[in-house]
């Protein structure tokens, strides 16, 4: 640009003084129209800086884990979410739950549209008996958003199962991460694993192995009739114990015949 201004003043018939102070405010106006350009480039530059941090780092939260939903009708599926709510994984826990799975996918989708599908998609496949049981457990780190969950799953549930005119029943609610991840390690739902757990306080030869095939309504159906026979059981014991301790009193307020006899024979001697 500066030669071209030399050049073109060479040619020019005028002073050098007044050449140079014209080469000088030419020179002074360029650097003034090429300055908005360079702000414009540098700001552009540090958007994009930015806007490139922002895809970074929200990529990274949206792809953290940020809670869980389990559901368990015997199908089970276990479903990862991240902190928007989206689903980022879904994982079946037995062969019926990778059948459901198996021609769905519900990545990418909220967690209320998720649930939705596959209890619809249970239903209608009739894994859910008339006198089923719907178990949907949830695990995040937040209270306030735990809380809202179950009873915005309470509603769903409630709601399908009314469309579907079924009578099955649903449990829904929340368990630790300690329990979660005492599940995994039998690759069972929270669900189930709770359940499991309950029956073996009152048949301690139950195993998760044995029963992990089983639905949650047969496992819970099992540990009542446990009950029952333990209820029974004590009920027996406690009337044997009972009747020996009526027989007991009954032998010791009994007279004693050959003390009887004794003193008869005296009493009769005596009158003699």
């Amino acid at each position: 640009m500066e030669n071209k201004l030399r050049n073109a003043f060479d040619k020019i018939q005028a002073g050098d003084s007044l050449k140079e102070k014209t080469a000088d405010y030419l020179k002074a106006e360029a650097r003034k129209r090429n300055r908005p350009r360079r702000i414009y480039r540098q700001r552009l530059a540090a958007v994009c800086a930015a806007f490139a941090v922002f895809l970074l780092i929200g990529g990274f939260s949206f792809f953290t884990p940020s809670a869980y939903v389990d559901m368990d009708v015997n199908p089970s599926i276990a479903l990862t979410l991240n902190r928007y709510g989206f689903v980022l994984k879904a994982a079946p826990y037995n062969d019926d739950g990778a059948a459901i799975l198996q021609n769905m996918d519900v990545r990418c989708q909220s967690w209320e549209q998720a649930v939705h599908l596959l209890l619809d998609e249970m239903i209608r496949q009739g894994y859910l008996a008339p006198d089923g049981l719907v178990s949907v457990t949830v695990q995040t780190g937040n209270g306030n958003t735990e809380q809202r969950m179950l009873g915005e799953i309470r509603e769903s549930v409630d709601t399908l199962l009314d469309s579907h005119h079924s009578t099955a029943s649903a449990d829904v609610f929340a368990v630790s991460r300690e329990v979660r991840d005492s599940a995994h390690d039998y690759n069972l739902s929270p669900a189930k694993y709770l359940a499991i757990t309950q029956l073996q306080e009152v048949d301690p030869t139950a195993s998760y192995e044995q029963c992990a095939e089983h639905s949650i309504s047969e496992i819970k159906e099992l540990t009542e009739e446990h009950c029952g026979g333990h209820h029974e059981e004590n009920g027996t014991d406690a009337g044997n114990a009972a009747k020996e301790d009526s027989a007991g009193e009954d032998e010791s307020h009994k007279p004693d015949q050959e003390s009887m006899d004794h003193h008869g024979h005296e009493d009769g001697e005596e009158h003699h």
